[in-house]
């Protein structure tokens, strides 16, 4: 801590019960660093107050800096006061007491996310869930307005004083949030709104498609647009998201408050997506604010969600894996072995998109073959000696598997002559 900035946290930890009400006047008041998210450490002025169990951190950081601007000392310690005595004024709905009741806090859950790398050390006391490249935590919020949120993180220890498992937390979280009005908004709309002052349209609630707007980029966010990031976790928003962009789309992740989306039209870089994100991270958003640099895919239909860039090599890796690709007899379906990961993927032709993914039960799927009536798919996996049987739904095209294994030694084709099977 350079001198300036600690001769001024001592100024204001001196002084400022001089601009509290008397009741503060032998309160041991000090200075406490905060560890944040991301990494910072913010100097907070503790205050005890008698009468409460709750006390507000008021953080001096960006006061120090009104401080370096030319901002007097008085001022500035004036300030810190009037702030520490409206949170204190702040009706809070929920006690620390009322708290220790799952049903008094359940409806003020939210999901808050971060980067599960950077904060590896900050989530070790948090109860956590894992979503992919996102850690997702929990708050109980005691107070929301338009200035901000007055929450308590909830910890493993506080879980265990509920009585409840991390899945039933995150699933009454989920619930809350989608009460805090989920919002989709087209950047332009935003824009002119902030201009206008005129409410933007919730593209959630409404008939248009993605390919009206002239910039095709969205917002996904909340009413308040404050930790509404975890809205991408939604399956159903993703898949009302996807009809509403017709196809795929990426996910940008802007900030822990909202969510950039982009439809998959084919003009877009991974890389230089990626690129984008870590470049406005670094420089436009705040380090507390910053989720990740990490873009990711969605599937418009089937609304999985996967790191862009591990998709794009995964695709390649399939690609060049490919060992045997079979059609349908209704043309409707293919059939494809991809030996490096031992899978097999069902195409669905029409929709132009992977409708099943499954094990082949074995290693390097070398020859697939679909029975001459269509029902069965037959799966040779040469390095394992094993011929794997599924029976084929022939309206879905989906598989199931009916045959675990038999002895099939170095199999690298199937043909089927006189409707039986040769290996």
């Amino acid at each position: 801590m350079i001198e300036q900035e600690k001769y001024f946290l001592n100024i204001v930890k001196d002084n400022v019960k001089d601009y509290l009400p008397e009741k503060y006047a032998d309160a041991n008041i000090h200075l406490q660093e905060v560890v944040k998210k991301n990494g910072l450490t913010l100097t907070a002025v503790v205050i005890p107050a008698k009468d409460t169990n709750i006390t507000p951190n008021v953080y001096l950081d960006s006061f120090y800096q009104e401080y370096r601007n030319g901002k007097s000392p008085d001022a500035c310690v004036g300030d810190v006061a009037d702030l520490w005595i409206e949170k204190m004024d702040t009706d809070l709905d929920v006690d620390v007491n009322g708290m220790m009741d799952y049903g008094n806090v359940k409806d003020k859950l939210q999901i808050r996310m971060c980067d599960p790398e950077k904060n590896k050390e900050w989530l070790e006391d948090k109860a956590v869930t894992m979503h992919g490249d996102f850690a997702a935590y929990y708050t109980v919020n005691l107070s929301e307005n338009k200035d901000g949120i007055a929450s308590v993180s909830v910890t493993k220890a506080l879980l265990e004083a509920w009585k409840i498992d991390v899945q039933t937390l995150h699933q009454d979280a989920m619930a809350s949030d989608k009460n805090r009005g989920p919002a989709l908004y087209a950047i332009n709309d935003l824009m002119e709104s902030s201009i206008m002052g005129e409410k933007p349209q919730n593209l959630l609630n409404g008939d248009r498609r993605a390919e009206e707007f002239f910039m095709p980029m969205f917002c996904l966010t909340n009413e308040t647009k404050m930790n509404a990031a975890s809205l991408i976790l939604h399956e159903d928003i993703r898949k009302q998201i996807g009809e509403f962009m017709k196809g795929d789309f990426y996910i940008l992740p802007s900030s822990i408050h909202e969510t950039l989306l982009l439809p998959d039209n084919g003009d877009f870089d991974v890389k230089a997506l990626n690129a984008m994100v870590k470049e406005v991270n670094a420089t436009e958003v705040a380090l507390e604010d910053i989720l990740s640099d990490k873009v990711q895919f969605c599937d418009g239909r089937t609304a999985v969600m996967e790191n862009a860039e591990k998709r794009e090599a995964r695709l390649e890796k399939e690609k060049a894996a490919a060992a045997a690709i079979r059609m349908s007899k209704d043309e409707r379906f293919l059939y494809i072995s991809i030996r490096d990961i031992n899978q097999i993927l069902v195409f669905d032709i029409k929709q132009g998109a992977v409708i099943q993914r499954m094990e082949a039960r074995g290693d390097h799927p070398r020859d697939i073959a679909l029975s001459p009536d269509d029902a069965y798919l037959f799966i040779a996996n040469r390095f394992t000696n094993t011929l794997v049987v599924c029976k084929r739904d022939k309206e879905s095209g989906l598989l199931t598997l009916c045959l675990n294994e038999m002895k099939a030694v170095e199999a690298v084709s199937i043909v089927f002559e006189e409707q039986e099977a040769t290996v």
